[in-house]
């Protein structure tokens, strides 16, 4: 008979997946220095947007960057305009999507890119007329009831920084869809006050429409905030009040009331704190006004709410060995056990929290040697990791008991077995290292073997 511990979710996970096409990612203490981010999902053509946690207002202004999308990984920093290296290392929140449109489930948003050949500013050529953006009302192909966008500069071909804004192709002060889909939307980078230009750059953006839902045990919410919140000169933190207790969040700004530039961030010791999302406008402190004070503005937000939790099964098969002296499970003859256990909960299992019992059967005898008898196999048991991502030491993860009843922990499974057959043993233990992997979309899986003779 298995058995296993209870098992506790550790609350705070740092990347999880809602569908084959859309996962979340916390990525923590990232500053100046580039940070290679693995994805849980293959991706043909990674939509990356994040949002950069600024603790307080005497931390200095930072804008995330990104460079080196792969179909698994991304490089992720923060920055100050123009290139300063001067930030204060946080938590970066991040969505990330493949390219294309979905509906499914309740959740219906499509990622695009494009490239954003002109910047605007308070002082460029053409300050923020929509000359400055790209118009990819056409590229948005499913249609929305309520739709708004959440953005980022998705390149790295300039290392002066710039920021991601949106209009609807009419006014800079009107976010896309101001007035329903047919209002357009425009998309670029922005620099603020500051008198220059930028190279080219990809320009990641998604169109969501707003609402709320579950998809993989994972609660979110998303819309366009009210036209409420002003700068980190200002009074920050400035707050949203969706229903929810959200652990990870991207906000971005939707149009520019504000003269100056500026992006929304993430704000505070706590940015998500139960029906609540706080933050800020933040702007460049290089040129122009740098006291970061500004005007009221609109954010976009997408929110997630981690409910994953583990769901461990288990079941035990058995097989005639394949030298065994009778083809049939009779006395005298030789079986495999074989116990297989999968995770087809969307959560992980605790590091190190992994402990089963299989009860041995009187008609068995368990056979403590080689379990092939020099075969490719060199243990006592066999254990294939298959998807899950632990790893197993017979010397420390397996153990054995000759008590009555069941162990209740690995440390209650001392007795050392004789060699060959050892009628004495009654249990046989199993504790494998590492944190079993999440079942996400599929089960997580691990198998464990054993031998014994039929009496």
């Amino acid at each position: 008979m298995l058995g296993c511990t209870a098992l506790i979710w550790a609350p705070m996970a740092y990347g999880q997946v809602l569908t084959t096409d859309l996962e979340i990612k916390l990525v923590p203490n990232v500053g100046a220095g580039w940070t290679t981010v693995a994805l849980e999902n293959t991706y043909s053509d990674a939509i990356i947007v994040c949002s950069y946690v600024l603790p307080s207002s005497l931390a200095p202004p930072a804008v995330t960057r990104i460079q080196n999308i792969t179909a698994t990984s991304f490089q992720l920093r923060i920055q100050q305009f123009e290139n300063s290296s001067i930030v204060t290392a946080g938590d970066v929140h991040c969505i990330i999507a493949d390219e294309g449109p979905y509906n499914s489930g309740g959740l219906k948003y499509e990622a695009r890119k494009v490239i954003s050949t002109n910047t605007s500013g308070q002082v460029v050529p053409g300050n923020w007329g929509i000359a400055n953006t790209e118009d990819v009302s056409t590229a948005v192909t499913q249609t929305y009831a309520d739709p708004h966008v959440i953005g980022q500069v998705m390149s790295f071909a300039d290392a002066r920084a710039s920021t991601f804004w949106n209009n609807d192709c009419d006014t800079r002060s009107n976010p896309a869809f101001l007035s329903g889909q047919s209002d357009g939307i425009c998309v670029g980078k922005q620099i603020g006050q500051i008198n220059s230009t930028r190279n080219d750059e990809t320009i990641g953006y998604i169109v969501i429409e707003a609402g709320t839902g579950t998809v993989n045990d994972i609660t979110f919410a998303t819309a366009l905030g009210a036209d409420s919140g002003a700068g980190v000169g200002n009074a920050p933190p400035y707050s949203y009040s969706p229903t929810g207790d959200f652990d990870t969040g991207v906000v971005s700004l939707s149009a520019m009331d504000g003269g100056h530039g500026g992006w929304a961030t993430l704000y505070g010791a706590d940015p998500l704190p139960p029906n609540q999302i706080n933050w800020a406008i933040d702007e460049e402190t290089v040129a122009g006004d740098t006291t970061r004070t500004h005007t009221n503005e609109n954010v976009a937000y997408w929110v997630f709410d981690v409910n994953q939790s583990a769901k461990l099964e288990a079941k035990k098969g058995v097989s005639i060995y394949s030298a065994s002296a009778s083809p049939y499970a009779i006395p005298g003859s030789e079986v495999i056990y074989e116990i297989k256990a999968a995770n087809g909960g969307s959560g992980p299992v605790d590091t190190n929290s992994l402990f089963f019992v299989d009860s041995l059967p009187p008609e068995v005898t368990f056979y403590n040697g080689d379990i092939d008898d020099g075969g490719p196999l060199t243990g006592v048991v066999d254990f294939d990791p298959v998807n899950s991502g632990l790893t197993f030491t017979e010397a420390t993860d397996l153990g054995f008991s000759n008590a009555v009843t069941k162990p209740t922990s690995f440390a209650g499974c001392t007795y050392t077995p004789s060699a060959g057959y050892d009628p004495n043993v009654t249990f046989i233990c199993f504790a494998p290292k590492g944190a079993m992997s999440e079942g996400t979309i599929t089960s997580s899986e691990f198998s464990v073997k054993f031998r014994a003779l039929v009496e």
